[in-house]
C-alpha cells in the first residue's frame, strides 16, 4: 500500500526557562491511502501536539526534539516556510475541534475557502461551490459570516476548506466535540464518505474509545505522551493495561483518576497507575511491533506479541 504518513522516532519538548519538558516521545506510526488512523487518549496526553506538528504549527514554546515525518514522502521537519505552505492544504490539510475559534468573524466564508485554494486554480467560485456541495451546504453560505452560521454547519465549512485541494492526507483533530449526537452522526458519515469517495489517509483524533473502534481501521492509544498500543478494531484485541481499563470505562462506566506525570523517559509511562506492574517495568520500554503494523509498549504483554 502507499505510504501517506509516516512519522519515525518523533520527540516534542516544551521550552522553559531551565529545562524543556518532553511532550511527544518516541513517536513512530504509518498511516496508508484510504486507512483511517483514529488516535485516541486523555485530554493533555499530547494528542493535539501530534496533529500541529505534522501540520508544522506547533507554538514558539514547543519545538521538535528529534525524528521525522514524511507526508507523500517528503520529510516536512526539513522544510523551510515557504515549503511547508506550499504543501498545507494541497498534499495535508487539518480541520480543527472548535471551528469558531478558527474562522475570522470579519470574513465571509467565500473569503475563508478562497484562502485555503491553492494559487493558479481559475475556477475558484465552482470549487468553492463544489466543495460545499461535498458537505452539503448550499452555495449562498459563501456569502454569509461564520456567526450566521451554527456549530454543525461551521464544522463543515471546515471540512470543506479542509478537502477543497482534495490532499492525500486529512487530520481531523476531535471534529465532533463541541457537537449535539445527531450533529456528530452527520459529520461522521460525512468523513466516511469523504474517505469512500477520495481515498486520503485519515488521521481521526478523539477522546471517545468508543468511537474509535467503531470507524477506525487501526486504533493507537495515547498515554502521557507516549502511544502505547495499535490495534485494529474488531480483529485484534487491545492488551495494554491502559487500553484494558478504557475499555473499562467504556463498557461498565466508571472514570479514570487523573494524575498529572513528570513523564519520565526512563520508565514505562504507565508505571505509576498500572495494576499489572513488575520489578522490570522500571526502565524504558520500547514498542514492539507486529507484522499487522500493531503493537504494544509494555514488557508483560509484548513478550506474547
Amino acid at each position: 500500500m502507499e505510504k501517506i504518513l509516516e512519522i519515525r522516532n518523533l520527540a516534542v519538548v516544551r521550552k522553559q526557562k531551565v529545562n524543556s519538558v518532553p511532550v511527544l516521545n518516541d513517536i513512530n506510526f504509518v498511516i496508508e491511502k484510504d486507512e483511517l488512523f483514529c488516535l485516541v487518549g486523555e485530554s493533555g496526553c499530547g494528542k493535539t501536539t501530534l496533529a500541529l506538528s505534522i501540520m508544522k504549527l506547533l507554538p514558539k514554546s514547543f519545538a521538535v526534539k528529534s525524528g521525522e515525518i514524511y507526508v507523500n514522502g517528503k520529510n516536512v521537519l526539513a522544510m523551510d516556510e515557504k515549503s511547508i505552505r506550499n504543501i498545507r492544504g494541497k498534499e495535508m490539510s487539518i480541520i480543527f475541534q472548535d471551528p469558531g475559534a478558527y474562522l475570522d468573524p470579519l470574513f465571509t466564508i467565500g473569503l475563508h475557502m478562497k484562502e485555503a485554494l491553492h494559487e493558479g486554480i481559475k475556477t475558484q467560485r465552482e470549487m468553492m461551490i463544489y466543495a460545499l456541495n461535498e458537505v452539503g451546504l448550499e452555495p449562498y453560505v459563501l456569502h454569509n459570516y461564520p456567526h450566521q452560521l451554527s456549530g454543525g454547519q461551521q464544522q463543515r465549512v471546515m471540512i470543506a476548506m479542509a478537502l477543497i485541494n482534495k490532499p492525500p492526507l486529512i487530520i481531523a483533530d476531535e471534529p465532533t466535540t463541541a457537537l449535539d449526537i445527531l450533529t456528530t452522526y452527520q459529520i461522521i458519515n460525512l468523513l466516511n464518505t469523504i474517505r469512500e469517495k477520495y481515498h486520503p489517509g485519515m488521521l481521526f483524533i478523539t477522546h471517545d474509545l468508543k468511537l474509535a473502534t467503531r470507524i477506525g481501521t487501526r486504533t493507537g492509544i495515547m498515554y502521557n505522551g507516549y502511544i502505547v498500543e495499535i490495534f485494529i478494531p474488531g480483529k485484534t484485541k487491545p492488551v495494554h493495561p491502559y487500553s484494558s481499563i478504557l475499555m473499562g470505562a467504556v463498557h461498565k462506566h466508571f472514570t479514570i483518576s487523573k494524575t498529572m506525570l513528570s513523564r519520565q523517559s526512563d520508565i514505562c509511562p504507565f508505571f505509576e497507575k498500572c495494576p499489572e506492574k513488575e520489578i522490570e517495568c522500571q526502565k524504558q520500554i520500547p514498542f514492539v511491533w507486529n507484522k499487522d503494523m500493531t503493537g504494544i509498549r509494555c514488557i508483560k504483554h509484548g513478550r506474547n506479541s
